[in-house]
Protein backbone atom coordinates (compact mmCIF):
# COMPACT_ATOMS: atom_id res chain seq x y z
CA UNK A 1 0.00 0.00 0.00
CA UNK A 2 1.78 3.22 -1.20
CA UNK A 3 2.23 6.15 1.22
CA UNK A 4 2.97 9.30 0.17
CA UNK A 5 2.75 13.83 0.60
CA UNK A 6 0.94 16.06 -1.20
CA UNK A 7 1.49 19.61 -1.93
CA UNK A 8 -1.27 21.91 -3.69
CA UNK A 9 0.20 25.83 -4.93
CA UNK A 10 -1.76 27.41 -7.15
CA UNK A 11 -2.57 31.22 -7.25
CA UNK A 12 -0.01 32.83 -5.29
CA UNK A 13 3.92 32.56 -5.76
CA UNK A 14 4.92 33.82 -2.24
CA UNK A 15 4.03 30.36 -1.09
CA UNK A 16 6.94 29.18 -3.20
CA UNK A 17 9.49 30.05 -0.42
CA UNK A 18 7.17 28.42 2.45
CA UNK A 19 6.83 25.14 -0.20
CA UNK A 20 10.62 24.29 0.06
CA UNK A 21 10.96 25.12 3.87
CA UNK A 22 8.67 22.84 4.56
CA UNK A 23 9.38 19.76 2.00
CA UNK A 24 12.49 20.30 3.45
CA UNK A 25 11.53 19.65 7.28
CA UNK A 26 9.56 16.59 6.27
CA UNK A 27 12.59 15.08 3.91
CA UNK A 28 14.63 15.52 6.94
CA UNK A 29 11.78 13.37 9.18
CA UNK A 30 10.57 11.25 6.82
CA UNK A 31 13.96 10.76 4.22
CA UNK A 32 11.61 7.68 2.71
CA UNK A 33 8.58 9.13 1.89
CA UNK A 34 7.57 10.05 -1.75
CA UNK A 35 6.62 14.11 -2.20
CA UNK A 36 4.44 15.16 -5.05
CA UNK A 37 3.66 18.68 -5.55
CA UNK A 38 0.93 20.13 -7.70
CA UNK A 39 2.28 23.85 -9.16
CA UNK A 40 0.55 25.78 -11.48
CA UNK A 41 4.19 27.24 -11.48
CA UNK A 42 7.48 25.72 -12.42
CA UNK A 43 9.09 24.52 -8.62
CA UNK A 44 12.06 22.45 -8.42
CA UNK A 45 14.08 20.86 -5.48
CA UNK A 46 15.54 18.00 -4.37
CA UNK A 47 13.18 17.33 -1.79
CA UNK A 48 10.25 16.49 -4.48
CA UNK A 49 10.14 13.32 -6.00
CA UNK A 50 7.12 14.18 -8.46
CA UNK A 51 5.97 17.82 -9.46
CA UNK A 52 2.74 17.20 -11.67
CA UNK A 53 2.25 21.20 -13.62
CA UNK A 54 -1.71 22.15 -13.26
CA UNK A 55 -3.85 24.91 -13.78
CA UNK A 56 -5.72 27.03 -11.57
CA UNK A 57 -9.76 27.16 -11.61
CA UNK A 58 -9.46 30.83 -10.28
CA UNK A 59 -9.26 30.33 -6.27
CA UNK A 60 -6.39 28.86 -4.63
CA UNK A 61 -8.69 27.47 -1.42
CA UNK A 62 -11.14 25.47 -4.64
CA UNK A 63 -7.83 24.37 -6.42
CA UNK A 64 -6.68 22.95 -3.02
CA UNK A 65 -10.15 20.78 -2.68
CA UNK A 66 -11.00 19.30 -6.12
CA UNK A 67 -6.63 18.55 -6.52
CA UNK A 68 -6.63 16.00 -3.51
CA UNK A 69 -8.79 13.86 -5.68
CA UNK A 70 -5.94 13.48 -7.87
CA UNK A 71 -3.44 12.40 -5.36
CA UNK A 72 -1.05 9.84 -6.42
CA UNK A 73 -1.12 7.68 -3.28
CA UNK A 74 -3.39 5.10 -1.62
CA UNK A 75 -2.54 6.70 1.64
CA UNK A 76 -1.81 10.77 1.49
CA UNK A 77 -0.78 13.22 3.72
CA UNK A 78 -1.47 16.61 2.47
CA UNK A 79 0.56 19.22 3.90
CA UNK A 80 0.06 23.02 3.59
CA UNK A 81 2.95 25.08 2.70
CA UNK A 82 3.38 26.62 5.76
CA UNK A 83 3.70 23.14 7.79
CA UNK A 84 6.95 22.64 9.78
CA UNK A 85 7.44 18.53 10.57
CA UNK A 86 9.62 18.49 13.44
CA UNK A 87 9.78 14.32 14.10
CA UNK A 88 8.48 11.43 12.01
CA UNK A 89 4.31 10.91 11.99
CA UNK A 90 4.30 7.20 10.52
CA UNK A 91 1.44 6.80 12.82
CA UNK A 92 -1.02 9.14 11.08
CA UNK A 93 -0.72 7.28 8.03
CA UNK A 94 -1.46 3.94 10.77
CA UNK A 95 -4.57 5.77 11.60
CA UNK A 96 -5.68 5.16 8.24
CA UNK A 97 -5.90 1.39 8.70
CA UNK A 98 -9.26 1.92 10.56
CA UNK A 99 -10.29 5.82 9.71
CA UNK A 100 -10.68 7.27 6.11
CA UNK A 101 -9.23 10.53 7.16
CA UNK A 102 -7.44 12.61 10.52
CA UNK A 103 -7.18 16.10 10.78
CA UNK A 104 -7.27 18.75 14.20
CA UNK A 105 -10.51 20.79 14.88
CA UNK A 106 -9.96 24.48 13.91
CA UNK A 107 -8.70 26.28 16.82
CA UNK A 108 -11.54 29.06 16.14
CA UNK A 109 -14.01 26.16 15.69
CA UNK A 110 -15.07 28.47 13.00
CA UNK A 111 -13.60 30.29 9.69
CA UNK A 112 -16.57 31.85 7.88
CA UNK A 113 -15.85 35.25 9.71
CA UNK A 114 -18.62 37.09 8.19
CA UNK A 115 -21.07 33.66 8.39
CA UNK A 116 -21.31 34.06 4.36
CA UNK A 117 -21.76 30.50 4.43
CA UNK A 118 -24.79 29.81 7.24
CA UNK A 119 -25.23 26.12 7.53
CA UNK A 120 -28.29 25.42 9.72
CA UNK A 121 -28.12 21.87 9.27
CA UNK A 122 -25.00 21.46 10.99
CA UNK A 123 -24.97 21.58 14.51
CA UNK A 124 -22.62 24.32 15.84
CA UNK A 125 -21.29 21.34 17.94
CA UNK A 126 -19.72 20.29 15.04
CA UNK A 127 -16.84 22.42 14.61
CA UNK A 128 -14.69 22.39 11.40
CA UNK A 129 -11.34 20.76 10.89
CA UNK A 130 -8.02 22.53 10.02
CA UNK A 131 -7.43 21.25 6.59
CA UNK A 132 -3.63 22.27 6.56
CA UNK A 133 -2.80 18.82 7.72
CA UNK A 134 -5.31 15.97 6.27
CA UNK A 135 -4.17 12.51 6.36
CA UNK A 136 -6.68 10.96 3.86
CA UNK A 137 -7.09 6.82 2.71
CA UNK A 138 -8.41 6.29 -0.93
CA UNK A 139 -11.95 4.86 -0.30
CA UNK A 140 -15.44 5.54 -1.99
CA UNK A 141 -16.56 6.51 0.66
CA UNK A 142 -13.78 9.75 1.17
CA UNK A 143 -13.37 10.04 -2.32
CA UNK A 144 -17.53 10.99 -2.04
CA UNK A 145 -16.24 13.17 0.60
CA UNK A 146 -13.77 15.12 -0.94
CA UNK A 147 -16.04 15.47 -4.61
CA UNK A 148 -18.73 17.29 -2.18
CA UNK A 149 -15.72 19.43 -0.67
CA UNK A 150 -15.08 20.78 -4.17
CA UNK A 151 -18.67 20.84 -5.50
CA UNK A 152 -20.05 22.98 -2.55
CA UNK A 153 -16.91 25.69 -2.64
CA UNK A 154 -17.59 25.54 -7.00
CA UNK A 155 -20.79 26.44 -6.42
CA UNK A 156 -20.66 28.92 -3.71
CA UNK A 157 -18.00 30.48 -6.21
CA UNK A 158 -20.75 30.61 -8.91
CA UNK A 159 -23.26 32.12 -6.82
CA UNK A 160 -20.45 34.18 -4.97
CA UNK A 161 -17.66 35.09 -7.59
CA UNK A 162 -16.09 37.93 -5.91
CA UNK A 163 -16.67 36.34 -2.14
CA UNK A 164 -14.07 33.52 -1.61
CA UNK A 165 -13.52 32.02 1.65
CA UNK A 166 -11.94 29.69 3.22
CA UNK A 167 -12.14 25.85 2.24
CA UNK A 168 -12.60 24.97 5.91
CA UNK A 169 -16.81 25.75 6.05
CA UNK A 170 -17.45 23.69 2.87
CA UNK A 171 -15.22 20.72 4.25
CA UNK A 172 -17.29 20.57 7.29
CA UNK A 173 -20.02 20.40 5.54
CA UNK A 174 -19.16 17.58 3.37
CA UNK A 175 -17.52 15.34 6.51
CA UNK A 176 -21.33 15.95 8.47
CA UNK A 177 -22.89 14.48 5.77
CA UNK A 178 -20.52 12.18 4.57
CA UNK A 179 -20.07 8.44 5.64
CA UNK A 180 -16.96 8.87 6.54
CA UNK A 181 -14.76 7.62 9.80
CA UNK A 182 -12.87 10.49 11.23
CA UNK A 183 -9.73 10.29 13.81
CA UNK A 184 -9.56 14.02 15.69
CA UNK A 185 -6.08 14.50 15.94
CA UNK A 186 -4.73 16.59 18.62
CA UNK A 187 -2.49 19.93 18.73
CA UNK A 188 0.68 17.70 18.50
CA UNK A 189 0.13 16.90 15.05
CA UNK A 190 -1.04 20.52 13.32
CA UNK A 191 -0.08 23.27 16.33
CA UNK A 192 -0.45 26.49 15.16
CA UNK A 193 2.04 27.93 17.63
CA UNK A 194 0.95 31.70 16.81
CA UNK A 195 -2.53 30.93 18.30
CA UNK A 196 -3.67 28.57 21.37
CA UNK A 197 -4.06 25.68 22.27
CA UNK A 198 -2.97 22.48 24.21
CA UNK A 199 -0.55 19.75 24.01
CA UNK A 200 0.28 16.88 25.63
CA UNK A 201 3.43 14.34 24.62
CA UNK A 202 5.71 15.79 21.78
CA UNK A 203 5.07 18.68 19.50
CA UNK A 204 5.68 17.03 16.31
CA UNK A 205 3.83 19.42 13.44
CA UNK A 206 3.81 22.96 13.60
CA UNK A 207 1.66 25.65 11.27
CA UNK A 208 1.98 28.88 10.59
CA UNK A 209 4.04 31.43 8.50
CA UNK A 210 4.88 35.25 8.85
CA UNK A 211 4.60 36.91 5.90
CA UNK A 212 4.81 34.07 3.68
CA UNK A 213 8.52 33.35 5.20
CA UNK A 214 9.26 30.24 7.48
CA UNK A 215 12.08 31.46 9.51
CA UNK A 216 13.86 27.72 10.90
CA UNK A 217 15.67 29.57 13.72
CA UNK A 218 12.58 30.98 14.70
CA UNK A 219 11.01 27.65 14.50
CA UNK A 220 13.68 25.83 16.30
CA UNK A 221 13.42 28.02 18.99
CA UNK A 222 9.42 27.28 19.23
CA UNK A 223 9.85 23.95 19.25
CA UNK A 224 12.54 23.73 22.07
CA UNK A 225 10.30 25.99 24.47
CA UNK A 226 6.92 23.81 23.38
CA UNK A 227 8.69 20.82 23.67
CA UNK A 228 10.87 21.68 27.51
CA UNK A 229 8.12 19.33 28.97
CA UNK A 230 6.17 16.62 28.17
CA UNK A 231 3.71 17.41 30.22
CA UNK A 232 -0.12 18.60 29.94
CA UNK A 233 0.38 22.30 28.79
CA UNK A 234 -0.79 25.14 27.58
CA UNK A 235 0.39 28.20 24.77
CA UNK A 236 -1.31 31.23 24.21
CA UNK A 237 0.15 34.49 22.42
CA UNK A 238 3.81 33.22 22.32
CA UNK A 239 3.75 32.22 26.30
CA UNK A 240 3.75 28.01 27.44
CA UNK A 241 3.08 27.45 30.90
CA UNK A 242 2.03 24.08 32.41
CA UNK A 243 0.36 23.44 35.72
CA UNK A 244 2.40 22.75 39.21
CA UNK A 245 0.88 20.84 41.97
CA UNK A 246 2.90 22.73 45.50
CA UNK A 247 2.35 22.42 49.12
CA UNK A 248 3.01 19.27 51.71
CA UNK A 249 -0.56 18.98 52.79
CA UNK A 250 -2.83 19.43 49.99
CA UNK A 251 -1.86 20.76 46.56
CA UNK A 252 -1.62 24.47 45.17
CA UNK A 253 -2.13 24.03 41.76
CA UNK A 254 -0.69 27.05 39.83
CA UNK A 255 0.38 27.83 36.26
CA UNK A 256 4.58 27.90 35.84
CA UNK A 257 5.65 29.77 33.01
CA UNK A 258 7.77 27.21 30.36
CA UNK A 259 9.34 29.83 28.09
CA UNK A 260 8.08 32.83 25.68
CA UNK A 261 8.68 33.05 22.07
CA UNK A 262 8.05 37.00 20.81
CA UNK A 263 6.56 37.10 17.34
CA UNK A 264 9.62 37.49 14.83
CA UNK A 265 7.76 40.71 13.53
CA UNK A 266 6.04 42.96 16.16
CA UNK A 267 2.46 42.77 16.52
CA UNK A 268 1.72 46.04 15.76
CA UNK A 269 3.27 46.11 12.40
CA UNK A 270 1.60 42.87 11.83
CA UNK A 271 -2.11 43.95 12.76
CA UNK A 272 -1.49 47.25 10.46
CA UNK A 273 -0.63 44.94 7.51
CA UNK A 274 -3.69 42.84 8.24
CA UNK A 275 -6.28 45.66 8.70
CA UNK A 276 -4.68 46.98 5.27
CA UNK A 277 -5.43 43.72 3.40
CA UNK A 278 -9.06 43.37 4.96
CA UNK A 279 -9.49 46.55 3.93
CA UNK A 280 -8.34 45.56 0.12
CA UNK A 281 -9.74 42.11 0.26
CA UNK A 282 -13.60 43.27 2.23
CA UNK A 283 -13.59 46.91 1.52
CA UNK A 284 -13.86 49.96 4.23
CA UNK A 285 -17.79 49.76 4.18
CA UNK A 286 -18.22 46.03 4.87
CA UNK A 287 -15.71 45.94 7.85
CA UNK A 288 -16.74 49.09 9.31
CA UNK A 289 -20.37 47.61 8.85
CA UNK A 290 -19.57 44.57 10.29
CA UNK A 291 -18.27 46.50 13.65
CA UNK A 292 -21.56 48.38 13.78
CA UNK A 293 -23.54 44.74 14.21
CA UNK A 294 -21.37 43.98 16.50
CA UNK A 295 -21.47 46.65 18.69
CA UNK A 296 -25.02 46.98 18.58
CA UNK A 297 -25.75 43.48 19.40
CA UNK A 298 -23.51 43.57 22.27
CA UNK A 299 -25.75 46.84 23.13
CA UNK A 300 -29.04 45.27 22.88
CA UNK A 301 -27.94 41.68 24.78
CA UNK A 302 -26.33 43.22 27.67
CA UNK A 303 -28.62 46.24 28.09
CA UNK A 304 -27.29 50.00 27.89
CA UNK A 305 -26.41 50.49 31.46
CA UNK A 306 -24.52 47.07 31.50
CA UNK A 307 -23.18 47.81 27.88
CA UNK A 308 -21.91 51.52 28.94
CA UNK A 309 -20.47 50.53 32.41
CA UNK A 310 -18.99 46.70 31.52
CA UNK A 311 -17.86 47.59 27.49
CA UNK A 312 -14.76 45.27 26.92
CA UNK A 313 -15.12 42.78 30.09
CA UNK A 314 -16.90 40.68 27.77
CA UNK A 315 -15.18 39.51 24.48
CA UNK A 316 -16.81 40.75 21.29
CA UNK A 317 -17.52 38.32 18.63
CA UNK A 318 -15.05 40.78 16.56
CA UNK A 319 -12.21 38.78 18.03
CA UNK A 320 -13.10 36.05 15.89
CA UNK A 321 -11.69 38.56 12.66
CA UNK A 322 -9.06 36.81 11.62
CA UNK A 323 -5.55 38.26 11.83
CA UNK A 324 -2.14 37.56 10.76
CA UNK A 325 -2.44 34.56 13.34
CA UNK A 326 -5.16 33.00 12.06
CA UNK A 327 -4.88 32.82 8.55
CA UNK A 328 -4.92 28.63 8.35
Amino acid sequence: MSNGAIYIITKDERYLNLLQGSAESLKRSMPDLPITVFSQFPVSSPYFDRVIQVNTEGDGFYDKARLMLDSPYERTLFLDADIYIAEPVPELFALLDRFDCAATHEEYLNTDWFNDYPRADVPISFPEFNTGVLAFRRSNNMQRVLQEWSSLYNEFLEKNPSGAINDQPFFRVAAYHGDVRIATLGREYNCKFRGQGYLNGPLKVLHGHVKFKMNFQHIERVLRIMNSSMRPRVYIAGRVYEQHISGRLWGHRKARKLGSFPEPQSIFSLRVQRVRQLVREHGLRRLTGKAMSVLLENFLSLGWRNWLGHHGAKPSSLSTVPDERTIP
